[in-house]
C-alpha cells in the first residue's frame, strides 16, 4: 500500500521496551506450547507505521505487507532481482495461446498455519472473496478474471474476460495471497482480527497503534530455514525515536530511517544500514472528482484546483523537487515526475520530462485562473517531524504562486479514510510500486480503479490501461504506458514528487534481514 509516515507523541525508554519485549516473548512461548518451536529467540522490527487491516483482501498499506511477508505467503513471490518466482505455485502459470486462461499447479503437502490443507479450494475461496468482497482494495487488480475454477485438489484455473498481462505480477503480491478456509468460514469479515495463512510465522496478537506479535508456525512446510521463535513488530512512527531505539537496541531492525538519523547510525558501530532504491513513489493526490467517496459516481468536487487544470499546473511549477529532496530528505531520495521508479528500466519512457521549477510561470497560470488570490488548498499530511518539514516547504513555495496551503496532519489510517471519502483537498501520500506497472498505476489512474481517490476519469487512459492489460506483446504494453502517463502528467491528479530510497537499519547481531527494490524488509529467515 500505500506509504506513509505518522508519529507518536510518547517516546518509549529503551529499558522499558526491552522489559515490554522480553514479556512478550515469553507471552509468545506459552501460546505456543510446550517444547514448542518458539523457543527461539525474538526478533523486534521498528515500522514507520501501523498497518491497516491484516486482511490480505483489505490491506492498503506498505507496512502491512512487511508484515504479511512472515505470515501469509503467496501464489508467487520476487527475488532480490525483482523476478518473479513460484512460492505456492509449483511452478510457473501456464498460459492458453488466447490469452483467457491461466492454470496454476500448487505445490503438495502444505498445510495452512491452523493445519488445514492448502488445495485448490482453497486458493479458489480467497480469489473469489477478492474479487467480490465489498471495500475489497483487490478487487480492480482482479477485474478480468471472471471465474476461478478448479481441477483435481492441486491445481486452479482462472478464467478471464480478456488477456490480462500484468495476473502473474498481482499474484506475487496481496492478491497471491492465500487465506485458510477455516478461518475464514470462522471470522468472516473479521479475518483480519486472527488472520490465518500458510507462512513462517502465525499471528498471535496486536495492539493498535504499538504492536503485532508473530510466532514460529510449527506446521509451515519449511521450518527447518526459521531460526527465530518470533517477531514482534512495533510501531514506532516518529523518526527519531525509531533511531533512538534502534541504537539503544530495543530493536533489532528499524524501517526506513530518516535522513537526519544516518549519521549517528552510520556511526555506531553495533549497527549496519541496508540501502534499497525502491519501486515505489511519493507525492501528492489531488482531489477532483471523488465527491461522495469511492466507487461512487465521479462529479468535480468544485476546489479551484478541481476545477482548473491550469491551476493544478501552476501548483506543480511553484513546487522545486529539488529542495524537496535538499531540505527534506538532505538529498537522499530520488526526485522525478513519473509513477515508473528507474530501478525498473525495461519499463522507463526515454523521452518523459519532468516540468522545471517555473515560478514566473505558475504565477501567470493563477493569475489566469480568475481566481481570487491567495487560493485556499488543504494539503492532508502525516503527523510526524518529517511531514512537517515538508508541508512547510510546500506551504513555502506554493505560497509564492498565490495558494494559501494549509496543513491538516492527520494520523494515518484516519487519512486513508478520509481519502476514500473524498475528503481533502489534496494528499500527500505515496505508494510502494509493483514490478509491473499496471499494479503501481491502474488502481489510482483507472475510472474503475479501487484506489482512485483523486475521483480521475478519462476515457484515454482507460482505454490505454486496458489495452496494456489484455496486450501480450511487451512492445505494445509499452507504447500503451508510455501514452497513458503523459497524459496522466498533463491532468495531474498526482502529482509525483520522488523515488524513496530506504534506509534499513539492522543490529550487527542480526543476521539474514533482507530489502529487494520493492522496499520491503524480509526477516522470516533471518536469526538471532
Amino acid at each position: 500500500m500505500r506509504r506513509m509516515w505518522g508519529r507518536r507523541a510518547l517516546a518509549v525508554s529503551a529499558a522499558a521496551l526491552l522489559a515490554c519485549l522480553g514479556l512478550v516473548a515469553a507471552a509468545a512461548a506459552r501460546e505456543s506450547g510446550p517444547g514448542s518451536a518458539a523457543a527461539g529467540k525474538t526478533l523486534t522490527v521498528g515500522l514507520a507505521e501501523d498497518p491497516d487491516a491484516l486482511d490480505p483482501t483489505l490491506a492498503r498499506t506498505f507496512v502491512g505487507r512487511m508484515v504479511f511477508l512472515s505470515m501469509c505467503e503467496k501464489l508467487y513471490d520476487i527475488n532480490k532481482d525483482l523476478q518473479i518466482v513460484p512460492q505456492l505455485a509449483a511452478r510457473m502459470p501456464k498460459v492458453s495461446s488466447d490469452g483467457k486462461t491461466m492454470t496454476i499447479r500448487l505445490r503438495a503437502g502444505i498445510k495452512f498455519n491452523d493445519g488445514t490443507p492448502l488445495n485448490a479450494q482453497a486458493v479458489k475461496i480467497s480469489l473469489d472473496r477478492d474479487r467480490t468482497l465489498a471495500r475489497s482494495a483487490r478487487a480492480s487488480e482482479l477485474t478480468p478474471v471472471s471465474s476461478v475454477t478448479t481441477s483435481g485438489s492441486r491445481t486452479v484455473v482462472l478464467h478471464l474476460s480478456a488477456p490480462f498481462a500484468p495476473l502473474t505480477s498481482l499474484l506475487a503480491d496481496r492478491a497471491g495471497m492465500v487465506m485458510s478456509p477455516t478461518q475464514l468460514s470462522k471470522l468472516g469479515n473479521s479475518f483480519a482480527s486472527n488472520p490465518v495463512c500458510v507462512g513462517p510465522f502465525q499471528f498471535v496478537s496486536r495492539t493498535a497503534g504499538d504492536r503485532i506479535v508473530l510466532k514460529k508456525s510449527n506446521v509451515y512446510y519449511n521450518k527447518s530455514k526459521v531460526k527465530l521463535g518470533g517477531i514482534v513488530y512495533r510501531i514506532i512512527d516518529e523518526p527519531n525515536t525509531m533511531a533512538v531505539n534502534l541504537r539503544s537496541h530495543g530493536i533489532d531492525v528499524g524501517d526506513r530511517l530518516a535522513a537526519t538519523s544516518l549519521s549517528s547510525v552510520r556511526h555506531d558501530s553495533s549497527l549496519r544500514l541496508i540501502k534499497a532504491i525502491t519501486i515505489g513513489y511519493q507525492g501528492l493526490t489531488l482531489n477532483i472528482g471523488n465527491k461522495t467517496g469511492l466507487r461512487h459516481p465521479y462529479a468535480n468536487v468544485g476546489t479551484p484546483l478541481a476545477k482548473h487544470s491550469g491551476l493544478r499546473r501552476a501548483f506543480e511549477l511553484s513546487l522545486d523537487r529539488g529542495t524537496i529532496n535538499r531540505v527534506v530528505f538532505n538529498n537522499l531520495n530520488l526526485p522525478d515526475c513519473s509513477p515508473i521508479s528507474p530501478v525498473l528500466k525495461a519499463w522507463r519512457d526515454p523521452s518523459f520530462k519532468c516540468p522545471k521549477h517555473n515560478l514566473a510561470l505558475a504565477k501567470r497560470l493563477v493569475k489566469a485562473s480568475g481566481e481570487k488570490t491567495p487560493i485556499s488548498v488543504n494539503l492532508m499530511l502525516a503527523t510526524d517531524s518529517v511531514n512537517a518539514k515538508l508541508g512547510a516547504v510546500i506551504q513555502s513555495e506554493a505560497g509564492k504562486a498565490g495558494f494559501k496551503v494549509n496543513l491538516q496532519p492527520t494520523e494515518f489510517t484516519t487519512s486513508l479514510n478520509r481519502a476514500d471519502a473524498g475528503q481533502f483537498d489534496t494528499f500527500a501520500v505515496g505508494f510502494s510500486g509493483r514490478v509491473d506497472p499496471d499494479g503501481t498505476t491502474y488502481g489510482f489512474i483507472h475510472t474503475g480503479g479501487s484506489l482512485n481517490d483523486s475521483g480521475y476519469s478519462n476515457k484515454t487512459v482507460d482505454r490505454l490501461m486496458d489495452g496494456a492489460r489484455a496486450s501480450r506483446k511487451l512492445a505494445a504494453r509499452k507504447a500503451a504506458y508510455y501514452k497513458a502517463f503523459k497524459i496522466v502528467q498533463r491532468d495531474r491528479p498526482l502529482i509525483y514528487l520522488w523515488h524513496p530510497i530506504n534506509y534499513t537499519g539492522v543490529s550487527k547481531k542480526i543476521s539474514g534481514v533482507q530489502v529487494f527494490g520493492d522496499g520491503l524488509i524480509r526477516v522470516a529467515f533471518a536469526s538471532k
